[in-house]
């Protein structure tokens, strides 16, 4: 009584469902929804100088970018974000020594000016030497 027909669906990006009436049944009716890029995780996080906090991850192809969000409650509240691009480690400067730090990672991509996002990957936690 009906067709359902996909377009855009491979890649990240928005894609569309079309499905439309047979017979008796008319009308269309468009669905959208978001294709977001692969997670990835963690392989490192530590601190090994004064402040300063090591992190490191595994590389996701075909993305545009990655951000590294972390903060000193497990529930990143009041969080700081950096954006890093074609790398899969960054040094996080100018940190509370004694202080321990939740840090976390999330892929993006780019498409036509809109960010699409995906989950972030399992935080860990590190304690910032003195």
């Amino acid at each position: 009584d009906y067709t359902v027909r996909y377009s855009k669906n491979k890649n990240v990006g928005r894609a569309v469902i079309t499905i439309k009436g047979k017979g008796s049944y008319t009308g269309t009716k468009k669905l959208y929804f978001n294709i977001v890029p692969r997670k990835t995780s963690l392989t490192r996080a530590v601190s090994n100088t004064r402040g300063r906090m090591g992190v490191s991850w595994k590389k996701v192809t075909g993305i545009t970018g990655y951000q590294i969000q972390y903060s000193t409650g497990s529930s990143f509240k009041n969080a700081k974000t950096v954006t890093v691009k074609g790398k899969t480690s960054k040094v996080i400067k100018k940190l509370k020594r004694g202080k321990t730090y939740y840090v976390r990672v999330r892929t993006y991509k780019t498409v036509n000016k809109v960010k699409y996002y995906s989950g972030w990957c399992s935080k860990k936690k590190v304690k910032i030497k003195k």
